[in-house]
């Protein structure tokens, strides 16, 4: 269908195009109507604005926002509130499906100024709720559903059917974003009805359909969402909207995942994200590489899973905000770590994923999280850590069900007030009704008597659940106190060992002296000296240890002038004598400052470098190396033979540790150095790890926050 544009001046010509279903042949229409032609600046304000609606839809952003802005800024005709109001509202739309929110926000703003002027409550209804949308979708839910709360407040009495089926499907969508699937189900299904009664299009209801088969799924109802979800898509087909037919198969492909049909889901994945690469809609890409990914992973195929969500990951770190798809996307990640057997790595994506947005949003996703870390800490057999991460899940989940009930509470309130008002008016306009209203109430009791008994069943379910995670708590820290006992105590035995030698040999000394088996020279002497000395400085050792680990020991950190420190190091270590070749150099030096312990940083430089000098071969070689940039100061020593086999690298930080085979009763020391090291290191905030030097000896890095 065509029509000439000597013709297309009036409002009756335009709305005619519009009739026309193919949404490219629409177009075509429109952009043979010249808009000088159009007088009427009613006529020309809906000529603009489906004409931009369309050039959105198919993918034209630029164009379909230049259109708008020009009659903003340079009207061609004299429009009132209400049709400037209009032209800000399609601008924000527009704004809003394609991610640009801080401008959405802006121009919404501005047709709400203009609506409220004109005084024409239907359109600033769907003004208020656009606001409240693109609070949701930059992750504000509690402030997008208080505007629209607070808005249904002001204008209770003015409100029409039409105008609340809009504010309904809001509240259908913010209770989704804050985890209350059943209110949000409930506020979806009454819009569907009034939009039934009052015969709204079936393009208007798709969008409501589209929101229940949302809650569904949600629920778990799965076979009802798909059925629902292709109601909506064969609708959408109809008229040839590119955003909506995407949507649709995205949360298809999503379903068909639930329902374990992945060839299926992966389908439909494809054909969305085919659908919005023709409109240019990267964020809505990323959902449908989400849902793709979900079911190569179900069948296997890791690697393919992977890329999908890492090409997501590269895109989303670029965006602000929101935050929904960002967690569901970050917490799979760190699940296909899990599978590809990378703990750690799992660790850092959930707690990626846990620190978006603030403690009050996507608690769901937070717990998943959690349960992520949690299992991420176990697998690393660090029970501290996932004891702690396992605290806050719990203290999360009683928390989201508190809330949960709260809210489930208070939206049962306001519907019994709401149900006592209409019974109230009922009853004063037609007398003939009571025994109908009658039985109203005591439906709506026997309703409240079954929500409120099930309400009390969970809370006494959740009650059971929160003692035996509390009993698998207690089982937990038991183990752990059990395995620090046992540590305590091989610490006990080597300390004993170690003390009894230099007593049993000193004393035997004595008794030969004593017994005239042997002269009490000096010689003599200086041997009996010698094994006390070595009790003295072990004694001195284990008291610098024990003092280091006590709860209440302090820093007594200062800013240091990293230069003129690094210098004192080197000219102290110049005037030791040394068996070895020394070298040492400042690498790199960023900043000038930093904030740390100099007496004991200067001990941790000191019992490394001496560590380095009794195991290093005579004539062998020692490098040390200072670096520093804005976030850490790094101290690096490495030495040549002999080295530590790899299998023990892990174990020459602990107490009283000395490697089998190297040990040598001629070189002195108890194995305690190291372990006062990274007792520093840890007071510290710091990082130390031992490997193989380039060298052929030992290697041992040291990183210290500067701040």
């Amino acid at each position: 269908m065509s029509i000439k544009s000597a013709y297309a001046t009036s409002l009756f010509d335009i709305n005619e195009i519009l009739k026309i279903e193919d949404e490219k042949q629409k177009i075509i229409a429109l952009s043979e109507i010249k808009p000088e032609s159009i007088s009427d600046p009613i006529a020309a304000n809906q000529y603009y604005v489906e004409y931009s609606k369309l050039l959105s839809n198919q993918g034209n952003i630029r164009a379909a926002t230049q259109l708008l802005e020009e009659q903003l800024n340079a009207p061609r005709h004299k429009y009132s509130a209400r049709y400037i109001a209009r032209f800000y509202k399609t601008l924000s739309d527009i704004q809003y499906h394609n991610n640009e929110y801080d401008s959405a926000r802006r121009n919404i703003s501005f047709a709400i100024e203009h609506y409220k002027k004109a005084k024409n409550i239907e359109y600033l209804t769907h003004a208020i709720t656009r606001q409240g949308s693109i609070e949701l979708r930059t992750s504000n839910y509690v402030k997008g559903l208080n505007l629209v709360k607070a808005f249904e407040r002001e204008y209770a009495s003015k409100l029409t059917e039409t105008n609340l089926s809009s504010i309904y499907y809001f509240y259908g969508r913010a209770y989704d974003h804050i985890n209350d699937v059943q209110t949000a189900l409930e506020y979806k299904i009454k819009a569907l009805e009034i939009e039934q009664k009052i015969g709204v299009s079936d393009k208007k209801q798709a969008n409501t359909l589209y929101g229940i088969a949302d809650s569904l799924q949600k629920i778990g109802r799965n076979q009802e969402s798909y059925q629902r979800f292709k109601q909506t898509l064969e609708i959408d087909k109809k008229y040839g909207n590119k955003q909506d037919i995407g949507h649709s198969l995205t949360k298809l492909a999503y379903v068909a995942f639930k329902l374990e049909q992945y060839d299926l889901s992966i389908a439909h994945a494809k054909e969305a994200i085919d659908t919005f690469k023709l409109i240019n809609h990267k964020r809505n890409q990323a959902w449908a590489k989400h849902n793709m990914s979900l079911s190569f992973a179900a069948k296997g195929n890791l690697k393919h899973a992977l890329q999908l969500e890492k090409e997501n990951k590269t895109f989303l770190a670029k965006t602000s905000g929101d935050y929904h798809i960002k967690t569901s996307v970050w917490n799979h990640l760190a699940e296909l770590q899990f599978k590809l057997g990378k703990p750690k790595q799992a660790i850092e994506f959930a707690k990626e994923a846990l620190n978006f947005g603030d403690s009050n949003t996507l608690k769901d996703r937070r717990l998943i999280s959690l349960k992520l870390i949690h299992q991420g800490y176990e697998q690393l057999s660090d029970y501290k850590n996932a004891y702690e991460y396992q605290k806050q899940m719990v203290a999360l989940q009683t928390d989201f069900h508190d809330n949960n009930f709260a809210q489930r509470l208070a939206f049962l309130q306001n519907t019994i007030e709401v149900k006592e008002k209409e019974q109230m008016l009922t009853k004063k306009e037609q007398e003939n009704l009571k025994i109908s209203s009658a039985l109203a109430q005591h439906q709506t009791q026997q309703m409240v008597f079954i929500l409120l008994f099930i309400v009390f069943v969970t809370f006494i379910f959740l009650i059971y659940l929160n003692i035996r995670q509390k009993k698998r708590l207690s089982e937990q820290e038991t183990k752990h106190l059990n395995t620090l006992l046992e540590q305590r105590n091989k610490l006990f035995s080597q300390i004993a060992h170690d003390l009894s030698n230099p007593v049993t040999v000193a004393s035997l000394h004595i008794e030969a002296m004593q017994h005239q088996i042997v002269e009490c020279k000096p010689e003599n002497l200086n041997k009996v000296n010698e094994k006390l000395t070595d009790l003295k400085q072990l004694v001195t050792d284990l008291a610098g240890l024990a003092k280091l680990e006590t709860a209440n020991f302090t820093l007594n950190t200062q800013q240091i002038d990293l230069k003129k420190f690094i210098d004192g190091i080197q000219d102290e270590i110049v005037t030791q004598p040394s068996k070895q070749k020394i070298t040492m150099a400042l690498q790199d030096l960023k900043v000038n400052t930093a904030y740390l312990d100099p007496i004991r940083i200067k001990q941790v430089i000191a019992n490394l470098y001496c560590n380095s000098q009794k195991y290093t071969h005579a004539n062998g070689e020692i490098d040390l190396q200072f670096a520093a940039d804005e976030s850490a100061f790094k101290i690096t020593i490495q030495d040549s033979p002999p080295t530590v086999p790899n299998e023990y690298l892990n174990n020459i930080f602990n107490h009283l540790y000395r490697v089998p085979n190297m040990s040598n009763t001629e070189i002195p020391g108890h194995g305690i150095g190291l372990s006062i090291v990274r007792q520093i290191v840890t007071l510290h905030r710091g990082v130390i790890k031992a490997t193989q030097s380039e060298l052929g000896g030992l290697k041992i890095e040291v990183e210290l926050p500067i701040k």
